[in-house]
Parts: structure tokens; sequence; C-alpha cells
């Protein structure tokens, strides 16, 4: 007889959890962390100055550390075995890093976190190619939803394609690298983390060494790419909080969450550990929704809540797949398909949809009639069984019943026909006797046995299945193509796919005996192990499957892995919790997708957005005086105080506001939309607005204030070492001498900023930069935060500098700059003197006449403006501050604006 060993738990799940928990914690943090940096460093120098901290704390590790390292010196093959594979790892790791970063400083940071964040699905199909000890194979199913997951995330990541008006908002397909090598590096780093640990003998520690290495080799591959691309790094205008921000993300992230995660991976596979990575980037989403307001798009929304659902299916592969869970799984996709099929378009035939769901009604109430009827004559005859087999030993220790009592357990739960076969011939050559001589006992046990098994292994025919699911597809089909343009009608169609994936999958459970169909009746199965005293016994598998609670095997539940020993399971992970959580994540994205509207873009490529329901569908816009007018700050000091000074004055016509930061080209490009997301832009420099914005100024959709103040916009020089006598035109710069007076890297190019990404003047100055013969000045894009901090730093030290400026800004107070010329516009776009207007969009006459009456008035000057710019860059106020100081002075001009007959 096979021994009974108690094998407690490896590993603390508590401990486990608590180290995954964590390394979700700093990757959820680390969008915000980018927040706080805002505009002072760029996503490179963030990468660089984290990082490098990182590889400074791993040495200080590695030195805490110094007889484990000396031994990782010695450690011949595997060192340098780990060593290769983290530095493989390390690969894979820069192109997380600096991608997740050059997403999250160039595309929307919800997107941007979102599809950055499918990394874990990579992750399990490359496990599976380069660490399969790890991971289990794939099954088509599982498959499908690796596909579906990446489906979510493209469909972000084309709505912000075409959402913009600029070729910047292509820095999303970042994201997707990011993605791609976060989930590549995890088993190189698993495969080092193994060579390390036959070195140090801890697996901790070999994860240390191996993320460590990784996290070194990721910095140096990204420095050489920015020396290879000739990238300069600006830390001007980093400071204290920078730095600290910059040392929690790479200690934090690049050290602790990646050091956690990996051990965790491999110490403890529970399911519910393997979904907690998919709660980071929705963490992180209501992150920055609560802390920066950053806006949330209802596709965003229904991207992650598939996304997680997607993944959550993916790794409960072996939890409980009963008729509800997989009618849930189904219907998912049926309220997908609903988002993409048309509607009514077979109206003219409902007698054939009616004819369909009526055969597939009698099919399925005949057929589940008939599997539940045969299951119940099963159940009888097992019940039998079980005492004819115990009847045959004679033993007071029963231990040969209990034998048979196991095989035949086996056999109810083995999924192959090979395997049931192999279990019954056990059981009937135990039932033969010694010399083929048969007890009465043995005799009726074995009839018995023959009767129950003749049952058990009844299946309904091919055609049986093949009408009862081409009936039930089809009704589903049907009813999508015939529901109606109403939200009931929508909801009423993916309730009746519920039902009929429900009716099928629960006669597949019935068909097939599925255990988690019928977890409740495990215990009668086990009945027999009570009569003759014998702890209750289960294959390993079903043990795993998550439908048992821990009060359910306090007193000791056997099982065996193989043909193992007999080993005695006292506690189990929890996985009631994680089933109820998956099945709500399924639910949650039914309601998601039925009653969210979601954010397509009219035409992708274009520079035109509408947010509707579904292409070809618009939403109405409220129509009521109460509803709030969005105020975009695109983000300079100016148009800051200005977006703080509509809202004021806004309030007071009773309007309600918020003001929302965002980009500038999201900003028009919401204007111009069939449905505006944003109504109002403080700072609209007419002249410099491409082709798009312009027609949508003529046509009317974006409306201008009746007054305006002159912007005035060039190319200026900061003069020093004798720039002045030297560069009197703009062809002087491409004198080689000239342009040397501006090369800070010593690469015999001068510098010049040319403005921040996604400015019309900046893409004009990089095109001018980029014809022949202009090769000796290299254009530098930038935030004016970090440009701001370098002219002082480059004044201070009496070096000349390069740049585009424009009027009224502060900076022509604080230093003595000289405009040298024009910005060389393309046909029909830019000018020297700029018209800047309050800008809105014209359905906001609709939504709130009182707004649009106060902006038609607003008459900023460009004394107000430069008095709003020095406040806030000379003197450090913050722009709501500088506007109700403004607003308080200005009380009596203030009023007159929306005031009939002014």
């Amino acid at each position: 007889m096979a021994t009974e060993t108690s094998v407690p738990p490896k590993l603390s799940v508590a401990a486990v959890t608590v180290a995954a928990l964590t390394a979700v914690a700093f990757w959820s943090l680390k969008p915000v962390f980018i927040s706080i940096i805002g505009d002072r460093g760029d996503y490179a120098e963030v990468y660089v100055v984290a990082g490098t901290i990182s590889v400074l704390s791993s040495l200080v590790g590695a030195l805490v550390l110094r007889r484990r390292t000396a031994a990782v010196l010695r450690g011949g093959r595997n060192s340098l075995s780990g060593v290769g594979s983290a530095a493989v790892s390390g690969l894979f790791l820069a192109l997380w890093y600096y991608g997740f970063y050059r997403a999250l400083y160039g595309a929307p940071k919800v997107d941007a976190t979102i599809i950055a964040f499918t990394w874990p699905l990579i992750a399990v199909v490359a496990m599976r190619v380069f660490s399969p000890a790890t991971a289990a194979r794939l099954r088509w199913n599982e498959w499908l939803m690796v596909l579906a997951s990446f489906v979510g995330a493209a469909a972000i990541g084309v709505s912000n394609i075409g959402a913009a008006q600029s070729g910047d908002s292509g820095e999303i397909v970042w994201a997707f690298v990011a993605a791609v090598g976060s989930g590549l590096y995890l088993p190189f780093a698993i495969n080092s983390t193994r060579s390390f640990d036959r070195v140090v003998g801890s697996r901790p520690i070999a994860t240390f060494y191996a993320i460590s290495v990784a996290n070194a080799t990721a910095l140096a591959a990204v420095l050489l790419a920015l020396w290879v691309s000739g990238h300069t790094l600006r830390f001007y205008a980093f400071d204290a909080q920078v730095l600290l921000v910059c040392g929690l993300i790479g200690i934090g992230t690049y050290l602790v969450a990646e050091i956690t995660w990996t051990w965790a991976f491999q110490e403890y596979k529970s399911l519910t550990l393997s979904s907690l990575p998919y709660f980071s980037p929705a963490v992180s989403v209501v992150l920055l929704y609560l802390l920066f307001d950053e806006p949330v798009r209802p596709i965003a929304i229904v991207g992650l809540v598939l996304i997680l659902f997607s993944n959550l299916t993916l790794h409960a592969r072996h939890r409980s797949m009963n008729a509800l869970s997989l009618s849930l799984v189904a219907t998912v996709y049926v309220a997908l398909a609903a988002q993409v099929l048309p509607r009514d378009v077979l109206s003219s035939v409902p007698e054939m949809a009616a004819a369909i769901t009526g055969l597939f009604a009698i099919l399925a109430g005949f057929t589940l009639a008939q599997v539940a009827g045969r299951r119940t004559q099963e159940l009888d005859a097992r019940a039998t069984v079980v005492r004819r087999l115990i009847a045959t030993d004679d033993e007071p220790g029963k231990d040969a019943a209990d034998e048979l009592l196991q095989d035949l357990i086996e056999l109810e739960y083995d999924t192959t026909a090979e395997g049931k076969e192999s279990r019954a011939l056990r059981i009937k050559r135990a039932l033969s006797g010694e010399a083929g001589t048969r007890t009465p006992a043995q005799e009726s046990a074995l009839d018995a046995f023959n009767g129950w098994l003749s049952i058990h292994l009844d299946r309904l025919s091919l055609g049986e299945r093949a009408a009862l699911w081409l009936t039930g597809l089809g009704s589903i089909v049907f009813v999508l193509l015939l529901r109606g343009d109403s939200p009931l009608g929508n909801a009423g169609a993916i309730v009746f796919a519920g039902g009929a994936f429900l009716a099928m999958f629960a006669i597949r459970d019935y068909d097939r005996n599925n255990i988690h169909g019928f977890s409740s009746q495990i215990w009668r199965l086990e009945q027999g192990f009570r009569e003759i005293g014998k702890k209750y016994y289960l294959p390993s598998e079903i043990l795993d499957s998550g439908e048992f609670t821990a009060a359910q095997v306090r007193d000791g539940i056997r099982t065996r892995d193989g043909d193992g020993p007999i080993r005695v399971v006292e506690s189990l992970p929890a996985g009631r919790g994680f089933n109820a959580f998956y099945l709500g994540t399924a639910a949650l994205v039914i309601l998601a997708v039925v009653l969210m509207p979601t954010a397509f873009n009219g035409e992708i490529g274009t520079s035109v957005a509408a947010s509707a329901p579904r292409p070809g569908e618009v939403q109405a816009a409220p129509e009521t005086e109460d509803a709030t007018v969005t105020v975009a700050d695109p983000g300079w000091p100016g148009a800051s105080v200005t977006a703080e000074v509509l809202k004021g004055a806004l309030a007071a016509a009773d309007v309600t506001v918020e003001v929302e930061e965002m980009d500038h080209v999201d900003a028009v490009a919401g204007m111009g939309a069939e449905n505006p997301a944003v109504q109002v832009h403080p700072d609209l420099w007419l002249q410099n607005q491409g082709v798009a914005v312009r027609e949508w100024v003529a046509a009317g959709t974006i409306q201008l204030s009746e007054h305006s103040y002159t912007g005035t916009q060039g190319v200026y020089v900061l003069d020093a070492a004798g720039s002045e006598r030297v560069l009197t035109e703009a062809e002087d710069l491409f004198d080689p001498e000239v342009s040397a007076l501006f090369d800070s890297d010593g690469d015999g190019r001068g510098e010049m900023w040319i403005g921040p990404r996604g400015w019309a003047s900046t893409e004009n100055l990089a095109a001018w930069l980029d014809r022949p013969g202009h090769e000796s000045i290299e254009g530098e894009s930038y935030s004016a935060t970090i440009f701001k901090a370098r002219l002082e730093q480059e004044a201070a030290s009496g070096r000349p500098l390069l740049f585009y400026g424009y009027e009224p800004d502060g900076i022509h107070e604080q230093f003595s700059l000289r405009r040298l010329a024009s910005i060389p516009w393309a046909a029909d776009q830019g000018d020297e003197n700029v018209d800047v207007h309050v800008a809105w969009a014209s359905a906001l006459a609709e939504t709130s006449p009182a707004a649009v009456r106060v902006l038609r008035d607003v008459d900023l000057t460009d004394e107000d403006l430069s008095g709003f710019i020095a406040a806030v860059d000379h003197d450090g106020q913050e722009p709501e501050e500088v506007a109700e100081r403004w607003l308080a002075e200005n009380r009596e001009r203030v009023a007159g604006w929306g005031r009939p007959g002014e």
C-alpha cells in the first residue's frame, strides 16, 4: 500500500502575495511619478537618472552581500550562464523602460498605461518558448484570449492615432514596444535566477543579481542608442524633487518591483497571484484621474476591462470552467460583436429567425432532459458500485476497497478516453480474483461496475451536438442582426445570447460529467471512503481547481501526483474569491460594452476626431444650461492663467466650468469634433494652426472672440561670445564658424531649440533645418520648462543660445534677447505677427449660451498677457493665484463681458 505523508505549503501565501502586491504598487505609481516630474525632465533624462540610481543601488547591495558576490564572481559556468541570460533580459528591459517613458511623454498617459500593461500576455507566450519548465502549453482557447486582449489594446492605439492633428500621436507605438520588451524580459530573468541560485543557494538573492545585471545592461543599451542617435541629455530643469522621484522610480520600480515579482512568480504559481499585475493599469488610471485630472476616455475604460477579463480568463485555465463561467465568457464576445454588427439588416426575414430560435428551444429542452436523466441514472448506478466494491474486501482495514475507490475516482475525473480505459481495466483486473476465480461478491461488483461504466461513457452523438450548437449560434446571430436601435433592444439581444449559451454549456456539463459543473456533488461521490473510515481522496488537478475552501479540507484530503505516493493536503490557496472576482469582471465587461459609449475616430489617420458610440453614429450633446464647460489648459504660462481667468468670469455668469490640462493638439482636435469633448481654448494662435483648424474656423465649427491680442514670434538669440557681430541674419547660421558658437555638445553642429513637440512652429522649424545646406544646425525639441532653465544657465555662464521665441513672454524682461528672423513657414501657414483669440466650439451656443456671450467679449491685451507670464515665470506664482488677483483688480472690466450693449 502507498504510504501517506503530510505536506505543508512550501511558502506562506501571504508572503508571496505581499511581494507581488509590492511590485504592482510600484508599477501603478510609475505614471504618477511621471506626472509629478511633469515637463522638468524629458523621457530620456528621466530614465537615465532613474536607471543610474538603480544600478548604483545594486552596487551597494552587492557590497553588502560581498560574500555572495564573491561566490558569483567565482561561480564559473553557472555565473556566466546567469549573466548571459540577465544581459538578454536587460536588452528587453531597455525596450520596456525607454518605450514606456517615451509613450507617457508623447501620448495620453491613460492609453499608454493600458497598452503597455498588456505585457503579461506576451510573457505567457514567451515563458513557454524561452522557459518551458515554468509555463504550461497554451490551448487554442487561451490563444484566443491573448488575441482578444491585443484587440482591446490595438483599439485604444488606433483611436489615439486618429485623435490628433500632428504625427506626434504616433508616439503611442512606443507603448506597444514597451509591452513587447517587458513580456520578453521575464523568461530570461527567470533563467538567470536559476543559474545564480545554483551559485548562491538563495532564490531571492539570486533574483537580486539577475535583475541588477539586467538593469545595468538596459541602462548601457539605452545610453548607447542615445549616443548613436545623437540625442543630447538636458538636465537643466532637474531639481531636488525630480531627483527624489527618479530615486523612487529607480529603487522602487526597477529594483524592488522587478525583484519581488520575478521571485514571487517562481515561488508560488497561484492563479490569484498571476492575475495581480493586471490591476496595475487600473490603479494607474484611477490615480492619474484622482490626482492629476487626467482624462479617461470611454474606450480606455472598455479596453481596460477587456484586457483585464482576457488576462483573468487566460490565467484561470485550471479554474472553474462550468456552464456559468463559460456562458459569461461567450456573452462577452457577443457584447463586443454587438458594437460592430449592423442593426435591423434582416428585418425582412423575421420568420427565419423565429424558426431557428424555436428549433433551438425544442432541441435544447429535449437534450437537456436526456442528459439530466442520464446523470441521475448514473449517480444511482454509482452508489450500487461503491457498496459492492466495499463488500469485496473482508479485511478490517479495508485497504483493498480503498484502492478500488481511488481508482474509481480517478476514472471519473480523467478527461481522456485512454485514461478512462486504463483505469477501468485496472479495476476489472482487481475484481478478477486469484487465478481468474471470482468470489460472488467480486462477480456482483464487476456486473455493477460494467453497468455503471456503460452509462458513464455514454455521450451525445456528433449529430446531436452539431444540431444543438448550429441552431443555438444561429439564433444568437439572427437576434443580434434583428435587434433595434434602443438600448433595451441591444441589452435584450445580449441577455438572449447569455441564456442560450448557458443552456448549451449546461448540457455540455451534464454530457461530460464536468466536475466544475457539479462541484456540490463531489462530497456525495466521496461517501464510500467515509463508510470504510478513510480520508477523502481526490486527484491533484481537482484540488487545484479552486472549487474548495479551506474549511472543506481542514480534516485533510488525500491526493497523489501521477504515480507518486499518496499525500495528505491540509490547506489550500483561496479560490472562491478569485472565481467571484473573475465572474464579476466578465459581467463588468458586458455592462461596459453595452452601457458605455465607445470613442471612435471618424476617419483613422485624419485630423478630424469624432466621439460616438460606434462608427457612423453621433452621440447627442446635452441640451441644458447646466452643462459643464471644459476649458483646456495647454500648458504655457499665458494660456494657463487665461484659462483660470475664463473660469472665474464664466462662474460669475453662473456657468459650471472645469479647467483640464491637456496637450494643445488634443484641445483643438476636441473642439473640432462632432461632439466636442473640449469646449474652450484660452489662447489660440490663429495663424499658427494647421489647415484643418483654419477650415473649422472658416466653417464656423470653431468660434473666435471678437477681440484678440497680437503675438509675435520668430528665431531669437541670446548673444554672447561675439555672436552679435557674426550673426546678423538667418543665413549666417549655416556658416560653420557661426554655428560652432552654438555647439554645446561638441558634435560639430550648433543647436537650436525649436519648441515643444506638437507645435506647428516646431514642425516648420524642423523642416527648415532639414533642408540641404542647413546641416550645421540641429533642431532640439523638449519642454518650455527645460528650455527656460537652460536659458537661465546659459545666460549666467556667458554662452550664446539660439531658440524659437514669442512675445509676450516673461523671458524678454529677464534677459537681453535679440530677434534674428521670422519662422520660415510653409505656404498658407503662420506669420510673424499672430492674432491670439479665445476660441470655443460652436456647439457651446446650444449647451451654454451664457458662456458664449462672455467668451465673445473677452478682451485681454498684450500687457495683460505679459503680466500673467512674468508672475508665473519670474515670480513663481501659481496660475490660479495670478488669475484671482487679476480678476479682483479688473472687476468692472470683467463684468462687462457678456453684458448686452457692451
